[in-house]
């Protein structure tokens, strides 16, 4: 063979795990376990210092290869930087993990605007957009999936999560539609549904005292992500951890909406530390 065509001829890519909002919660977890699984990854999130320190720990403690990129999903441009990011290591999307997300907490009126576009970008867009981006490929290589990170809120309305709630329902919707789509090929695409987690989302979207908080069983990032991980490479489309969590999504298949969607409004209703369920803000006159 001529030396200098054979010096030519790029190296094959590398299959990688993409994972996004790889540096805490759930996301961490499972960056554990593909790491854990042998899988080379790419880790995606918005804080460089937390994915310098993911990355150590995880070639630390698996011996597996890792490299991350700095972007913020929620504008069409991060999802663009994954895509080079994945060109400039030599690496391909063998799977995708889809866990970045945000949470609001609280009345609809009282969230901003910008705040709820923000929450649809990140949860929603970013989901389509870098499962269109590398899903293709999966199919044609015969090979790979897509796990998407959606919440058990996605099985029902939840008022004062609405939008959240709403976006995770897409997610499921998306991820069963998919999954029918690429039946009968060695692609799998999967939704898990945890339940509340012990993450700082729930303090962080200001529901730290709702009542579903206190009250409903709280699991681990590491136990879902255990569960959540074998489930997909066995290929299962909606993966529910948890006999309460199984239970709610059972349930409000058959109930009707004027009696859990109260029950709901009951348990996600923003507290304040002594239980006391907050008012909205006072509304402002129309503009004329």
């Amino acid at each position: 063979m001529d030396k200098k065509a054979s010096e030519e001829r790029p190296e094959p890519l590398a299959p990688a795990a993409v994972i996004t909002g790889a540096t805490r919660g759930i996301g961490r977890a499972l960056a554990n376990e593909f790491g854990k699984g042998g899988h080379t990854l790419l880790l995606v999130a918005r804080d460089e210092s937390g994915l310098a320190k993911t990355a150590s720990e995880i070639t630390a403690e698996y011996g597996v290869r890792v490299q991350y990129v700095a972007c913020d999903l929620s504008v069409a441009e991060g999802c663009d930087r994954v895509e080079d990011a994945l060109r400039d290591y030599g690496l391909y999307a063998e799977s995708l993990v889809n866990n970045a997300a945000i949470m609001m907490a609280g009345f609809f009126q009282d969230q901003g605007r910008e705040d709820l576009l923000r929450i649809i970008d990140l949860n929603v867009r970013a989901v389509v957009d870098l499962t269109r981006r590398f899903l293709p490929d999966m199919l044609t290589r015969d090979s790979g999936g897509v796990l998407n990170v959606a919440s058990v809120e996605g099985f029902m309305p939840v008022p004062y999560q609405a939008t959240y709630a709403a976006t995770k329902a897409c997610m499921i919707s998306l991820s069963r539609a998919l999954a029918y789509e690429v039946m009968g090929t060695n692609v799998r695409v999967c939704a898990v549904t945890p339940g509340p987690i012990e993450t700082e989302m729930h303090a962080s979207a200001g529901a730290e005292n709702s009542y579903y908080v206190q009250y409903y069983p709280v699991m681990t990032p590491e136990k879902i992500a255990e569960a959540a991980y074998k489930r997909f490479i066995r290929g299962n489309w909606v993966i529910t951890e948890g006999w309460v969590n199984r239970i709610t999504a059972f349930g409000v298949r058959f109930l009707p909406g004027i009696m859990h969607i109260p029950a709901a409004g009951w348990f996600f209703r923003v507290r304040d530390a002594e239980g006391n369920p907050q008012m909205p803000k006072p509304l402002r006159k129309p503009k004329l």
